[in-house]
C-alpha cells in the first residue's frame, strides 16, 4: 500500500492513495471470474464489508441484463454506486469507479480486478485501487482510512477464498447476516 503526497499533489489539494493486494485460490479461473465479473453485483453474497449489493442494469440494451455497475450498502456508509469502466472477458479483467455515495473527504475511488491461471486448479486474484482523498481532512484521516481498508481488503480476499474453495460464504460473512 502506498500513500503519496507530492508536491504537485498539495497544491491540487488532493491526496493520492493506491492500494494493492492478491490471493492465490484453489480454484479455476473460469470459476474465479464468474463470482467476480459475471456475478459483479452479488458481491453481498460473499463480501462481510458489504450487506447488501445489487445489479445495475442497462435497460436500453437488447439484452436487459447487460450489468452496467452495482449498488453496495455498507453498513454505517449507505448506499455506493459503483459503475463499470473497463470490462475485458478475454484478459479477464475489469475496471469500477465509484460515482455515488463516498464519504465526503473522498473525491474519487476506482478499483482494478484481474484474475490470473497459476495453473488448471491455482488462480491468482488481483486488485488495484486508486483512492483520491480531499488534503483536508484528507491529511488526517489518511492514516486511520488506509489502516482501516487494508484491513478490510485482507478480510474481503480471505472471504474470496472461502466462498471459492468451500462454496459457501465465510463464518464472518453468516455472522454478519444473522446480525442484520
Amino acid at each position: 500500500m502506498i500513500i503519496s503526497t507530492n508536491c504537485q499533489e498539495l497544491c491540487e489539494n488532493d491526496m493520492h492513495i493506491q492500494m494493492k493486494d492478491k490471493i492465490t485460490i484453489n480454484a479455476t479461473a473460469d470459476r474465479a471470474w464468474e463470482i467476480l465479473a459475471h456475478q459483479f453485483g452479488s458481491i453481498g453474497e460473499w463480501a462481510s464489508i458489504i450487506t447488501e449489493s445489487k445489479a445495475v442494469v442497462d435497460e436500453g440494451e437488447a439484452d436487459s441484463n447487460s450489468v452496467t455497475g452495482r449498488v453496495c450498502t455498507a453498513k454505517g456508509f449507505g448506499d455506493t454506486v459503483e459503475e463499470l469502466t473497463h470490462y475485458d472477458e478475454e484478459s479477464k479483467c475489469f475496471t469500477y469507479k465509484a460515482i455515488e455515495g463516498l464519504p465526503f473527504f473522498i473525491k474519487s475511488a476506482e478499483n482494478n480486478w484481474s484474475v490470473h491461471a497459476l495453473s488448471e486448479e491455482i488462480t491468482e486474484v488481483r486488485s488495484r485501487a486508486e483512492i483520491e482523498m480531499s488534503f483536508f481532512p484528507g491529511f488526517f484521516l489518511a492514516p486511520v482510512f488506509k489502516f482501516i481498508m487494508a484491513r478490510k481488503g485482507k478480510e474481503m480476499f480471505e472471504e474470496l477464498k472461502f466462498y471459492l474453495e468451500q462454496g459457501q460464504p465465510h463464518p464472518r460473512k453468516l455472522k454478519q447476516s444473522r446480525n442484520q
